[in-house]
């Protein structure tokens, strides 16, 4: 019978080891749906003392000390009979895997202090983690493998799940297995609580009004700052409102510096690391970065999930982009020729060999690029205008200059005189 080789096992592991009722039961956790480890137990230690006192009962013969020694290590429950039989206190052993430490008070002060650094951190979601081998595991581990057992759950899991119990209960604060604010990790050895804060993700876009400004911090090897000002720069004044580390820029690609970002703005993700509050104002946000420069606006739209960071990043080249390029050619240029530019690159497929200027950061290849239209308005006599709607990732100052043959059709290959992107800006981005 089964229920006799749980009770015979139980009692094999209380001959040797002390143990409390969570404990014990715990070794049988996967047995009796809808029990509680300390109630699985309290039952096996009843069930074994009533075996135990129908032994001495019925004078079925059994060394004294072999009962002395389990009842014993069964502790509280088995103290009147204990004492009934033996006429003697009996010793208040300590568990031994958990200690004195009792598990059920040590969930209970893990919980509180939980449902502190939670409210602490302004956290809407959370998960438990313990760390793995700590001594409490380590002991339990050696018991399971003495005596075989196979429907034992590790203290591992009992902690993570009572304390997220509690920590629900007594805060309404929801358990996210997926994508929580706060994962909460506890050291059972020391009997501390660390929180992992995990990163705030915000998407929104931004535009950047003047030139000569970086989408990132752009640091010279002298540590002085190559441009006084970047995009990723004045989103810092997020992190320092929600206090987090920093602030981390995830754009669907990027502008030239000297160009400006103007129309629809460009997408992007702000990544706030570690950040210690959580409640937002998008409005307030926005409101103190957009007084940092006039020169760049930003508009948050509301949070993003991590996954989002790499989408971004990935589909930037399935984007379709509208430029508007001041041109300067070296001879006068005619309104039938602007016409001609016009058709010609209507649908156009070009190639481009990875430029000179950033070949030396990256790798030199030739892309397949598509400009879908161009307009053009005639400014002066060597000088117009092209709004240019292309492929995200094609290099516009390129397109126009054929950069000594490496992009093929470009605007001075087909006007047969030089051409040059003077002023670049970028009108509209849409994924």
């Amino acid at each position: 019978m089964i229920e006799e080789n749980i009770i015979e096992k139980a009692r094999s592991i209380l001959e040797k080891y002390p143990l409390c009722n969570n404990c014990l039961g715990r070794l049988f956790g996967s047995l009796g749906k809808g029990l509680t480890n300390e109630e699985r137990g309290r039952a096996l230690k009843i069930t074994l003392l009533m075996e135990l006192h129908r032994k001495i009962l019925e004078n079925i013969e059994e060394p004294s000390e072999h009962i002395a020694k389990i009842m014993e290590n069964m502790g509280e429950i088995s103290l009147q009979l204990y004492q009934q039989l033996f006429l003697k206190e009996m010793d208040n052993k300590e568990c031994y895997i958990c200690g004195r430490r009792s598990l059920s008070n040590l969930i209970e002060k893990y919980a509180l202090e939980s449902t502190r650094i939670l409210n602490e951190l302004e956290a809407r979601t959370f998960i438990v983690g313990v760390k793995r081998d700590s001594l409490l595991e380590r002991r339990e581990e050696s018991i399971v493998k003495e005596y075989h057992l196979k429907y034992y759950e590790s203290i591992r899991n009992e902690i993570k799940r009572e304390v997220g119990k509690k920590i629900q209960k007594i805060s309404n604060i929801p358990v996210d297995f997926i994508k929580p604010d706060i994962v909460l990790l506890i050291d059972l050895d020391n009997e501390k609580i660390e929180p992992i804060i995990m990163p705030l993700y915000l998407k929104g876009r931004y535009w950047k009004r003047g030139r000569m400004i970086s989408q990132s911090i752009w640091v010279l090897w002298n540590g002085r700052k190559k441009y006084p000002l970047s995009i990723e720069e004045v989103l810092q004044e997020i992190a320092r409102k929600l206090n987090g580390e920093r602030a981390i820029l995830h754009a669907s690609g990027r502008e030239d510096v000297d160009a400006r970002m103007l129309g629809t703005g460009r997408p992007m993700i702000v990544e706030i690391v570690k950040p210690k509050r959580r409640k937002l104002n998008l409005k307030e946000l926005e409101e103190v970065v957009n007084s940092i420069s006039p020169y760049i606006k930003i508009k948050l739209e509301g949070e993003a999930e991590r996954k989002e960071v790499r989408l971004i990043k990935t589909e930037k080249a399935k984007t379709t982009k509208i430029y508007k390029a001041l041109i300067v050619v070296d001879r006068e240029i005619r309104e039938e020729e602007l016409r001609k530019l016009e058709k010609y690159f209507t649908n156009r497929t070009i190639l481009q060999r990875t430029p000179r200027r950033v070949v030396h950061r990256r790798a030199d290849v030739i892309r397949q690029k598509k400009v879908y239209s161009i307009k053009t308005r005639k400014i002066t006599r060597k000088v117009f205008e092209a709004l240019i709607s292309c492929e995200g990732g094609l290099y516009v100052k390129e397109l126009v200059s054929g950069d000594n043959g490496r992009t093929k059709p470009s605007f001075s290959e087909v006007l047969g005189t030089s051409a040059k992107c003077v002023e670049l800006d970028v009108v509209s981005v849409q994924l």
